[in-house]
C-alpha cells in the first residue's frame, strides 16, 4: 500500500522529482567515480606511481562525503516543502499521523534508492569513459582498472541510503512538529528579511577579513604546515557565507531603492532573488567553494605535469646512457631529432671500471649545477667537470657511478691512452645521447630504454637507471598521476556545483510559474520575461564564479613551496571553466524558461 502510494505521488509530481532525481543521481554518479579509485586497494598497488597519492584519496573521498551530505539535506529539504501540503491535506481528510509519517519515510527512501541505482549505472558509465579518457591523454599505463568495482558499489549504496535514512528521519521530525494549518499553508510562506544595514555592513567585513585570513593561511603553509588547511577552509567557508549574506542584501536593497528598479522588469527581478535569498546565500556559498575545488584541482594537475621535463633534467646532464650499443640501438640513435652523441671507453677487470682520461679531455662530461633556495628546475645548468674533479669527487655523482651499466664500481679509474691501452679487461663503450625534447623522441627514446634494461638489468638501487629519460618515466608516472587526480576531482566537482546551483534555481519553478503567468496575463512581453530570467540566472551563476576564481588566486599560494609557477598559463583553465559554466548557464535557462513560462497560445 504505501509503495503503491509513494509512486503514485511520484507520478503526480513527476516534474519536481525529476529536478529532485537529476542531482541526486549525478550526485551518486559522482561519488561513485571517485570512491572508485579511493578504495580500489589492487589499483593503487598495481601501479606504484599511484601508491603516494593515497592520502590525496582519502581526503578527496572525506571531502566528497561532507559535500555529499550537505547536498543530500538540501535535496531532502526541497523534497519535504515539496510534499508537506500534500501531507497536511492527507492528515486535514482524517489520515493519522504516524501512518502519513511512515508514508514520507518510505517515499524519501524509495527516492533515495532510484537514485542510487540510476547514479551507479551512470556512474559506471563515466568512471569507465573519463578515466579511458584521462590515461590515454596522459600515456599513462594503468594496471587493474576495472569501471565496475563492488566495494565502490557497496560504499556508496551504504552512504546514501544512510544518509536519505538520516533525511526521512528530519522529515517525519518536522512533520511531527509542525500542526496541519501549517503544513497547508507551507508552500505560501515567504521568506522575508528585515534589512539592517549596519548589520550587514559589519557582516561583509567580517566576511571580508576571514576569508583574507583563509588566504593568509594558504600563502604561509610552510609556516603553519598542516594547520593551514583546516584553518583556511572553516575562515574562507563562513567569510563566503557573510559576504554572499550582506553583499547580495545589501546591493538588491540599494536597486530596489534606485531607478534602476523602475526600468522594465528589474524591480521584479530583484525581488525574484530577494525571495528566496537566504536559501541562495547557502547555495552560492557551496558553489563557490566547488568552483574554486574544481579550477584549483584541475590548474595544479597541469601544473605537476608541466614540472615533469624541467624535474627530470635535474638527475642528469644527458638523456639516457646505453652501453655498448648495438647496431639497432646504432640506427634508432640516428632516428633521434637534435641528439648529440658522446662516447667513452671502458674496461672491466678486478671489480673495476677503467676509463681512458684522455676522452675525457677531448670530451669532457657534463652535469647538473643547481641551486634549489634560489632557482628553478627550468633554470638548472649543464657545467663542465674537469677531469681532476671527476677522478676526485666520482664516488659522489651516482649518474657516473651508473655508467657501468649492471657493474657498479663506486672508485672507477682514470687511466692515460697508453696505460689504458695496456690493461687487461673485458672492453666495453657507453654512449651518452642527449636529445632537446624528450617528448618529440619518447617513441625512440622508449626502445632504447627498453632494450638496455634487456641488455644490461640494472640493480635495484640503480633501477631507474642513467639520464634524464629514466627520471623522465618516473616522474610522468608520478606527476601525471597527481595531474591525473587532479582532473578527476576538478570533473566530478564541476559537475557538483553544477547540479548543485541548477538543483537550486530550478526547485523554485513551482511558485515562479504562478508569478510568471500573472505577468503574462496583465500583458508583459514574452521578450521582457525571458530576459528577466536571463539576468535574474545570470547574477546567481556569475557571483560564485567570480568568488572562486578569486579563492583559486590565492589559493594556488600553498603549491608555491612544490611547483616553481603555480599560475603558469592560469588563464587557459580559467577560460575553459568559463565556457564550460556559460553551457551550465544557459542550459539552465533554457529549461527554467520551458517550466515557468506560460504556454503560447
Amino acid at each position: 500500500m504505501l509503495l503503491r502510494l509513494a509512486l503514485s505521488n511520484i507520478k503526480n509530481h513527476l516534474r519536481d522529482y525529476v529536478v529532485l532525481l537529476t542531482g541526486l543521481v549525478m550526485s551518486s554518479a559522482i561519488f561513485y567515480m571517485f570512491a572508485n579509485l579511493a578504495t580500489n586497494e589492487g589499483f593503487i598497488k598495481a601501479n606504484a606511481n599511484f601508491k603516494f597519492a593515497s592520502p590525496v584519496f582519502i581526503f578527496g573521498e572525506v571531502l566528497l562525503v561532507i559535500i555529499t551530505f550537505v547536498y543530500v539535506m538540501y535535496a531532502n529539504s526541497f523534497l519535504l516543502n515539496m510534499r508537506l501540503h500534500d501531507y497536511g491535506l492527507f492528515m486535514m481528510l482524517g489520515a493519522k499521523k504516524r501512518r502519513v509519517g511512515s508514508l514520507m519515510v518510505f517515499e524519501t527512501m524509495t527516492v533515495g534508492i532510484i537514485a542510487t541505482a540510476l547514479g551507479l549505472l551512470l556512474g559506471v558509465g563515466l568512471t569507465g569513459g573519463i578515466s579511458q579518457l584521462l590515461f590515454n591523454h596522459l600515456g599513462l599505463e594503468i594496471h587493474k582498472f576495472n569501471p565496475v568495482y563492488f566495494k565502490a558499489i557497496l560504499t556508496t549504496i551504504l552512504l546514501y541510503l544512510i544518509l536519505f535514512f538520516i533525511a526521512a528521519l528530519f522529515n517525519l521530525q518536522s512533520l511531527v512538529r509542525k500542526p496541519v494549518l501549517k503544513l497547508l499553508k507551507q508552500t505560501d510562506t515567504v521568506d522575508r528579511i528585515k534589512i539592517n544595514p549596519i548589520g550587514l555592513l559589519f557582516s561583509g567585513v567580517a566576511g571580508i577579513v576571514l576569508v583574507g585570513i583563509g588566504y593568509y593561511a594558504l600563502a604561509k603553509i610552510m609556516d603553519l604546515q598542516l594547520s593551514a588547511i583546516p584553518i583556511a577552509l572553516v575562515t574562507i567557508v563562513v567569510g563566503s557565507f557573510l559576504i554572499f549574506r550582506s553583499s547580495m542584501t545589501l546591493i538588491i536593497h540599494w536597486l530596489k531603492n534606485s531607478g534602476f528598479a523602475q526600468r522594465k522588469l528589474n524591480n521584479f527581478t530583484l525581488s525574484q532573488i530577494m525571495f528566496r535569498i537566504r536559501d541562495y546565500n547557502k547555495i552560492l556559498t557551496i558553489t563557490s567553494l566547488l568552483f574554486a575545488l574544481a579550477l584549483g584541482a584541475i590548474t595544479v594537475g597541469s601544473a605537476f605535469n608541466r614540472e615533469i621535463d624541467s624535474s627530470a633534467k635535474l638527475q642528469s646532464a644527458y638523456t639516457m646512457a646505453l652501453n655498448n650499443p648495438t647496431p639497432k640501438e646504432k640506427q634508432l640513435i640516428n632516428k633521434l631529432t637534435d641528439v648529440q652523441v658522446t662516447s667513452y671507453d671502458q674496461k672491466f677487470a678486478n671489480s673495476h671500471v677503467y676509463y681512458n682520461e684522455d676522452q675525457f679531455e677531448q670530451h669532457p662530461y657534463y652535469t647538473v649545477k643547481f641551486d634549489a633556495t634560489t632557482a628553478h628546475p627550468g633554470e638548472a645548468k649543464r657545467v663542465k667537470t674537469t677531469l681532476n674533479d671527476l677522478k676526485t669527487n666520482v664516488s659522489h655523482s651516482m649518474d657516473f657511478i651508473g655508467l657501468g651499466g649492471s657493474r657498479i664500481d663506486t672508485t672507477p679509474q682514470f687511466y692515460p691512452t697508453a696505460k689504458f691501452d695496456q690493461l687487461n679487461g673485458e672492453k666495453g663503450t657507453v654512449s651518452l645521447i642527449t636529445v632537446k625534447n624528450i617528448g618529440e623522441n619518447r617513441n625512440t627514446l622508449q626502445k632504447l630504454y627498453d632494450m638496455q634494461n634487456s641488455a644490461h638489468p640494472l640493480p635495484d638501487e640503480f633501477a631507474s637507471g642513467v639520464g634524464t629519460y629514466p627520471a623522465y618515466l618516473v616522474l610522468s608516472g608520478i606527476y601525471g598521476g597527481l595531474e591525473f587526480i587532479g582532473y578527476f576531482l576538478g570533473i566530478a566537482f564541476l559537475a557538483m556545483l553544477a547540479s548543485c546551483l541548477m538543483f537550486k534555481i530550478l526547485s523554485g519553478t513551482r511558485q515562479d510559474t504562478v508569478r510568471y503567468n500573472l505577468l503574462n496575463k496583465v500583458g508583459t512581453r514574452r521578450s521582457l520575461m525571458k530576459k528577466s530570467i536571463n539576468n535574474e540566472i545570470f547574477v546567481l551563476f556569475a557571483l560564485p564564479g567570480i568568488l572562486g576564481v578569486i579563492d583559486v588566486l590565492f589559493g594556488l599560494q600553498m603549491f608555491k613551496p612544490l611547483l616553481h609557477d603555480p599560475y603558469y598559463h592560469i588563464q587557459y583553465p580559467i577560460i575553459i571553466f568559463v565556457v564550460v559554466y556559460l553551457i551550465y548557464y544557459l542550459l539552465t535557462t533554457w529549461i527554467y524558461k520551458l517550466i515557468v513560462l506560460p504556454k503560447k497560445k
